[in-house]
């Protein structure tokens, strides 16, 4: 791998694994301290997922922009800034600092999102440029190594000053850290070959994402990820709160069974494309949705008391399939998308799959409202039951996809 790869990986991973740091149980435990009703937790825990709506608004402006760097770096400076000031969003008053908390988050999340597309785009472009196969498993697995010493430094940090009853201090160091990170890549992203000027020039407008829905081959792709994240809002996605605002899971817990899933991720990320060579991608990413099945089934029989051993099985399993998902959905978008149409392509792909975890996330949310009220005679983990039934439409949209690719 040359010189000038190695350095879009670099900026990769670093930004990358602070940017999902600051996701799932970390902005769960921010909820928690500033004290926010379930619903909304769940909705600012989905940020990540449901603001995929947004990417192709950035689709949009990408394609218009006469100076494509330009507009690159100010949306990464954007993001990268917001997240730093999400956590020191503590030294507020709990009123207030509740409020810039999720201003912060929804501007960090909104700017990620909308330079998603191009970002992606250009590391595309520098991967193609050199033919280098293994570009995108090397990525996965430098990122999942340092997302998961970051993320175990983060929850070991929050989970002792949380039991020293200091807990804004956990949250400040957390800020620091991720500061580190994010500094260090913004060093890096000026240094990167620029993008191709000429790249995304045909608008990704709505009649021309319709246009995509043409495309057989890359639509049922579309479709099998938009179930998937509709399935995922009742199955990881509310598991983040239940965690931490249900089963009182300790930060420690869920660092140490949490690194060990990220690890496992990690080390299957080539494995599955060792599988994926054999028997394609569509049925590994098929049979990858038999592991969910069965952990929605495990959490819809957890409970505080037991949560001592469910929550490690989960935690364990829950992100070594994650790798193969990412990996696959995004070799099969690349083969299924003309290289001249590629951003129009991603942005009819996120807008679909944002919308689906939107709808998802409001309802979950909806439900979650009802439940903490006792409008609904259920239990919580019931939901789990909702994504058990939900993860049979990836797997037989994945399964019947019309072209694979080994």
């Amino acid at each position: 791998m040359s010189k000038r790869l190695r350095l879009f990986l670099s900026e990769y991973i670093l930004s990358m694994g602070a940017y999902w740091v600051c996701t799932g149980f970390i902005v769960a435990k921010l909820t928690d301290y500033f004290q926010l009703p379930l619903g909304v937790s769940n909705l600012l825990t989905s940020l990540s997922s449901t603001f995929l709506i947004l990417q192709p608004v950035g689709g949009m402006l990408y394609a218009r922009m006469r100076r494509k760097r330009r507009y690159l770096l100010s949306l990464n400076v954007i993001w990268r800034l917001s997240i730093v000031l999400v956590f020191f969003a503590v030294l507020l008053p709990r009123t207030s600092g509740a409020v810039l908390f999720c201003l912060l988050l929804l501007a960090m999340q909104a700017a990620q999102q909308i330079c998603s597309p191009a970002y992606e785009a250009w590391h595309v472009q520098a991967a193609e440029s050199e033919h280098c196969a293994t570009f995108y498993t090397t990525r996965e697995v430098l990122f999942m190594l340092l997302y998961t010493i970051v993320m175990a430094a983060v929850q070991i940090l929050i989970s002792v000053s949380e039991h020293a009853g200091t807990l804004r201090n956990g949250f400040i160091a957390a800020g620091i850290i991720e500061g580190v990170l994010l500094v260090a890549s913004l060093v890096l992203l000026p240094r990167l070959t620029p993008p191709d000027e000429n790249a995304g020039s045909q608008p990704a407008s709505l009649r021309a994402m319709l246009g995509v829905l043409g495309d057989r081959n890359h639509t049922q792709v579309i479709c099998g990820n938009a179930l998937w994240s509709f399935a995922n809002v009742f199955v990881g996605g509310l598991f983040s709160i239940y965690a931490v605002r249900v089963l009182k899971v300790d930060f420690i817990q869920l660092m140490i069974w949490g690194t060990v899933g990220n690890l496992l991720r990690m080390v299957f990320a080539p494995v599955f494309a060792r599988i994926a060579a054999r028997i394609g991608w569509k049925n590994c990413l098929a049979d990858i949705f038999f592991v969910y099945a069965a952990l929605a089934v495990l959490l819809y029989f957890s409970t505080p008391e037991n949560a001592f051993w469910i929550v490690p099985v989960y935690l364990s399993f829950s992100s070594l399939p994650v790798s193969g998902i990412s990996i696959g959905t995004l070799e099969l978008r690349i083969a299924t998308s003309p290289a001249e149409l590629r951003s129009v392509y991603f942005s009819a792909y996120s807008l679909i799959s944002g919308l689906a975890s939107l709808i998802g996330t409001s309802l979950c949310s909806a439900l979650l409202g009802m439940l903490e009220t006792g409008a609904l005679p259920l239990e919580i983990q019931d939901l789990f039951l909702i994504g058990l039934v939900l993860i049979a439409l990836p797997y037989l949209t994945f399964r019947r996809l019309p072209v694979d690719l080994h």
